[in-house]
């Protein structure tokens, strides 16, 4: 939170970068040797993104210089941060870059502030640096074991069949139980399937029964799925309940189609995921083997639900080794039992009680000694001595203190009234009226007959999960630009020609949206909100945070210019070329 405040408030409307950019610096900027500047006229000149300019100063805070890397960053995250569907600015002689550059001496000015009035010196602020530095060496070490770390083949292979299995499913649906148990019993009285499966569908009492279809494993219930999984070819499948109904399937063919890259590259990344867990627990162990003796014995028989939570505080004060590690305090029992009870933030009596908490003690054991034999050979590797990890605990600190000091300083101070919540909403009613909200569902298909047969299935009463599950010639996942995940989405949001289509179509109504000719989506409206004035009673909470933090904002530059009225600052940037 406190890095996302810094954050916020350093690239808040940032001009946008630009690769071939070069910037006109002043000569006193040349004179760090990490600088190496082409001169141009009285003025020296470097390329904003490149290494070999990243440390060339830009200005200088009472001592504390921002170099153009800083300045860079914060340009190409504006740049990132700006919506894909604007427009690019027109290119211009210039880039305005001193917005960006003033908030980052606002920033340093903030910092400085915050140093000189020793809310760095509070114990919370240390611990927190403390985590941040045994996070990083810990993240950097294993970066380092999984380093080379490759998929395994036959376990992507096997992966990727799993996925793109597809198949071919002769079904028929009950929506009645008493029907379905009638289907069951007759199935198990040896009767045959498909002239049960057309019996049921001519007295109207199932809906399919038609002819056997591929169904790609993408567009099956994770119920249907199990269940085909797990049936012999040719033989009908139990009752699978639904929330539509009892389905009877049979598989009669199973294929699997040789391209799906979106599922190839799922498998390699499960894969990839697993071989580099089994590669840190490996560096782990040899850690373990080169640095920590432990006493086995008295782990196995530490048991931390004996004698309920009396027990377990009688732990916390165990100062009994567990691990001795070499040049290093010992963990002791003590250490193993906050870290178990640090897993339960409600109390241990009902984990005691269920039996929970002795089935942390192997992973918390492995965390915690982990954590101590990860910070030794990070200090052995000496990690904590490179540049970039240096420079990121800067970073980290500067980010702490200028949050620490917005919180005690700046945000005391700020309040939003009603009136003035109420008077921004009443000169910004337009942006607080709701747009038509719709909650979609979709099926595609590779070409609109297929899915115009889908829909008249749909209009003749066909259940629409069902139809997804076995309707046959949907579009593979890769190949959709449209995804239905139950959020509810405004019309805004939707394409043009979808919100088109949808006009007019009220709950439970299907259209037609063709995204392409070999993309035809059936949708169904599963629910909608008509577009409405939003009331003042349900923009206030947001229009109140809008105001607070533009206060906040405006409080951090205000007290920023008074520090730049008694500090020095020497701005070395004179101009950003495109």
């Amino acid at each position: 939170m406190i890095q996302a405040t810094l954050l916020a408030f350093l690239t808040a409307a940032a001009p946008a970068g630009a690769p071939s950019a070069r910037v006109l610096l002043k000569p006193a900027a040349a004179a760090d040797p990490s600088c190496r500047a082409t001169r141009v006229d009285q003025l020296v000149a470097v390329p904003l993104f490149s290494p070999t300019s990243a440390q060339c100063p830009v200005a200088n805070v009472a001592g504390d210089v921002i170099v153009l890397r800083e300045l860079a960053e914060a340009l190409e995250v504006g740049h990132m941060s700006r919506s894909p569907n604007t427009a690019a600015p027109a290119k211009k002689p210039d880039m305005d870059f001193t917005p960006a550059l003033d908030r980052l001496i606002t920033s340093r000015l903030i910092v400085q502030e915050a140093r000189e009035m020793r809310l760095d010196a509070d114990p919370q602020f240390g611990t927190a640096i403390d985590e941040f530095k045994a996070s990083r060496l810990r993240s950097t070490l294993q970066q380092i074991a999984v380093k080379g770390v490759k998929p395994d083949a036959a376990e992507v292979e096997r992966l990727y069949r799993d996925a793109v299995r597809e198949f071919k499913v002769k079904s028929v649906l009950l929506e009645k139980e008493d029907a379905a148990k009638q289907f069951e019993a007759a199935l198990q009285g040896k009767q045959d399937f498909d002239a049960l499966a057309k019996k049921f569908v001519a007295e109207k009492k199932a809906k399919g029964g038609g002819k056997a279809e591929w169904v790609p494993p993408q567009h099956m219930l994770p119920e249907v799925r199990e269940a085909l999984e797990k049936a012999k070819p040719g033989v009908p499948t139990g009752l699978v309940k639904l929330a539509s109904g009892w389905a009877v399937m049979r598989v009669d063919g199973v294929r699997y189609p040789a391209k799906d890259a979106a599922a190839r590259a799922s498998a390699r990344a499960t894969s990839l995921a697993r071989m580099e867990r089994e590669a840190v627990r490996r560096f782990y162990q040899s850690l373990a083997k080169k640095y920590a003796t432990i006493d086995q014995a008295l782990l196995d028989k530490l048991d931390f639900e004996a004698n309920g939570e009396k027990g377990f505080d009688a732990l916390l004060q165990d100062k009994r080794p567990l691990v001795q590690i070499q040049g290093e305090k010992p963990v002791v029992v003590a250490d193993l039992a906050f870290e178990i009870g640090s897993k339960f933030f409600h109390g241990l009596e009902a984990p005691i009680r269920e039996h929970r908490v002795n089935r942390q003690k192997a992973e918390s054991f492995e965390r915690l000694l982990g954590a101590r034999l990860f910070a030794k050979e990070a200090v052995a590797r000496k990690l904590d001595a490179r540049p970039e990890y240096k420079r990121e605990v800067v970073e980290y600190e500067r980010a702490l203190a200028f949050g620490v000091f917005v919180d005690k300083v700046i945000k005391p101070d700020v309040k939003v009234t009603e009136d003035e919540a109420t008077r921004y909403y009443e000169q910004h009613k337009a942006d607080y009226t709701a747009p038509q909200m719709y909650k979609l569902d979709g099926i595609a298909f590779a070409t609109a007959r297929e899915a115009q047969s889908a829909l008249d299935k749909l209009n003749a009463g066909t259940d629409f999960t069902w139809l997804r599950t076995a309707a046959s010639e949907q579009l593979p996942l890769d190949k959709r630009t449209l995804r239905f995940d139950g959020s509810t989405v405004s019309v805004n949001s939707l394409p043009h020609g979808l919100a088109k289509a949808l006009t007019g179509a009220g709950t439970g109504a299907n259209r037609l949206y063709a995204a392409s000719d070999s993309e035809v989506y059936v949708v169904r409206v599963v629910d909608q909100v008509a577009a409405s004035p939003q009331p003042y009673v349900e923009a206030r909470e947001k229009i109140a945070k809008q105001l607070f933090n533009e206060k906040i904002a405006q409080g951090i530059r205000d007290y920023a210019a008074k520090l730049r009225k008694v500090q020095h600052v020497d701005v070395l940037i004179t101009r950003v070329t495109l």
